[in-house]
């Protein structure tokens, strides 16, 4: 059996400036399996894959242990690093001795060097005991399903039409655009919405490689990876096609803040996009308006700020202005949300431009006051101390963004998680337009509030993550992991020892595992391309059936042990 080959990265000084790499380095010199122990400085500084490539080569190793930072850190890197130098990541194994080391005890060097001892110990019985799980490739279907016309779906499917994939564009409005549409201005640069985004909605009319599904849903999503099985259900009845990866762009919509405010109640209370509507129809006599923020939001039930409404009214304030010479915009907010040196320079332009500012406390909203219609606001102004009368003529509502049902069903099909407001949850925050599922990605608003900007952006990004996965013909199955370089491989069912009793069914959170007949009983089998090696079959099997190769009783147990033994 070839032995094992360590690298011991210093990072600079970050890891060897409290663990004392120099001691470890001895001890694992001694270990019968570990054939050399090299220190470094680095590991994904530009060379470092290619000299360890070629330490490898002349050592003649058949597995690698390497002593580093986290999978959240910088071993993505080096694992991409190494790969391209022809080394099987599969044999590669990582300690975290920088963040889980080094700077989380580094009051305690001798416990550090201690924990960071025991930590190698337990990867080299891993290394010793674990097997390689099976791989398959995945054959990848280079054609895109975008659900979502808005900006951010806009992009993605123009991102990927002009990187020469196909695209599959469904929208349930009957033309691309989504809440632009009805938008007269867009801040900061106050562009028509429809102008915002008219140069991809041309290129989605005119690129060859988009196809537009108008006033069409999802029905039904199928498959995984590489070859999703999508149903629709439009206009001319039901379609069927495929796809190698899904993109959300859903969008959200805004909140109707019925019974706050007089809304739905009193005619001259509405909305922000009601006022946008107001503005396409050329309606904008206003005389005394008066906006409150935040209605709705940043309360127990949506916590959240939904970053958009602060821009949303001092353009609409400005507006007014504009259009309404002789008219009066006071803004009632607990804080003016402008974040970035853009949106400053846009507020501090609202102030030159007249608009008044009265910021009151979310214990002390403002009153209404008025029988039929709001004639006044009755609001305490935390900053003078004083309260205040402002007559009204026109009241209206800055509401958020909200989580759209849509979203929630199409995560359900694709088996991916919301949040606890509603919106697509992203696997990790520095991961932010891809999902738990491998070849299913999100962007704009379905993800998160977004202005239409940080929409497009995103949309592009998304575009080039799923690119990235189209581009292959075939993918390893074992490459698809949501945490870089942690990746165990695919649960196996042991059929002899397997009695069919459905536990590893019920627990699995990716349905990876079904119960399938052989002969005259139910035994499980596990669908390798969905598996992500949680664990959870494992854990509830009663007969030892359900294993991980690199992740079996024998490695648990030998792990344990090395963990335990004593560190000298």
């Amino acid at each position: 059996m070839k032995k094992i080959g360590v690298f011991l990265c210093n990072c600079f000084g970050e890891i060897g400036r409290t663990v004392d790499l120099e001691s470890i380095r001895k001890r694992l010199a001694s270990d019968p399996s570990v054939g050399f122990v090299a220190l470094r400085e680095s590991l994904c500084m530009p060379g470092d894959a290619a000299e360890v490539r070629a330490t490898l080569r002349e050592r003649g190793v058949g597995k690698v242990l390497l002593g580093a930072c986290s999978p959240y850190g910088r071993m993505e890197t080096v694992r991409l690093g190494l790969a391209k130098e022809g080394v099987d990541v599969r044999t590669v194994r990582a300690a975290d001795l920088r963040e889980g080391c080094a700077w989380i005890h580094g009051k305690n060097p001798a416990g550090a060097t201690r924990k960071a001892a025991n930590q190698l110990d337990m990867e080299l019985a891993r290394l010793q005991n674990g097997q390689d799980s099976m791989d398959i490739d995945i054959r990848v279907r280079s054609e895109a399903l975008v659900i979502g016309a808005g900006p951010a779906g806009l992009a993605a499917a123009c991102g990927l039409a002009g990187m020469g994939i196909p695209v599959h564009l469904v929208d349930r409005g009957s033309a691309p655009g989504g809440l632009l549409n009805v938008v007269t201005k867009v801040y900061p640069t106050e562009v028509s919405g429809p102008e915002k985004i008219k140069s991809l909605v041309e290129m989605t009319g005119s690129s060859p490689l988009i196809r537009f599904y108008g006033k069409t849903k999802v029905a039904s999503v199928k498959g995984y990876a590489g070859d999703f099985k999508v149903a629709l259900a439009g206009p001319e009845g039901n379609t069927s096609l495929r796809a190698g990866a899904v993109v959300l762009a859903t969008g959200a919509r805004l909140l109707f803040p019925r019974g706050l405010y007089g809304y739905g109640k009193m005619k001259n209370v509405i909305t922000q996009m009601e006022m946008e509507r107001q503005f396409a129809a050329g309606n904008v006599a206003c005389g005394n308006a008066v906006f409150i923020q935040c209605v709705g939001a940043r309360c127990a039930e949506r916590p959240y700020c939904s970053t958009i409404c602060c821009p949303l009214s001092l353009k609409n304030a400005m507006r007014i202005l504009d259009e309404a010479p002789g008219s009066t915009v006071t803004i009632l907010h607990r804080d003016i949300m402008t974040p970035g040196s853009t949106l400053e320079a846009y507020y501090r332009k609202a102030l030159h431009r007249g608009v008044r500012f009265v910021r009151f406390d979310a214990q002390r909203p403002p009153e209404i006051r008025g029988n039929g219609l709001v004639s006044g606001v009755e609001v305490f102004d935390v900053l003078s101390g004083v309260t205040r009368s402002i007559e009204a003529d026109l009241l209206v509502l800055s509401t958020p963004l909200v989580a759209d049902p849509e979203s929630a069903a199409l995560a359900r099909m694709l088996e991916i998680p919301v949040d606890r407001h509603g919106f697509i949850a992203e696997v990790y925050p520095v991961h932010p337009v891809e999902t738990r599922n491998d070849g299913v990605f999100i962007c704009g608003t379905a993800r998160w509030p977004a202005s239409s900007d940080q929409a497009i952006a995103q949309g592009e990004a998304a575009a080039v993550k799923a690119a990235s996965f189209l581009g292959k013909e075939t993918v390893p199955a074992l490459t698809m992991s949501r945490v870089p370089g942690t990746k165990l491989g695919h649960a196996e069912a042991n059929a002899e020892a397997c009695t069919g009793c459905g536990n590893c069914v019920a627990v699995c959170p990716y349905r990876a595992c079904k119960l399938q007949r052989v002969g005259q009983r139910s035994v499980s089998r596990v669908i390798k391309v969905r598996c992500k090696a949680c664990g959870s079959c494992m854990s509830v099997c009663p007969n030892g059936a359900m294993q991980i190769p690199e992740q079996n009783y024998r490695v648990t147990g030998a792990m344990i042990r090395r963990a335990f033994r004593e560190v000298r």
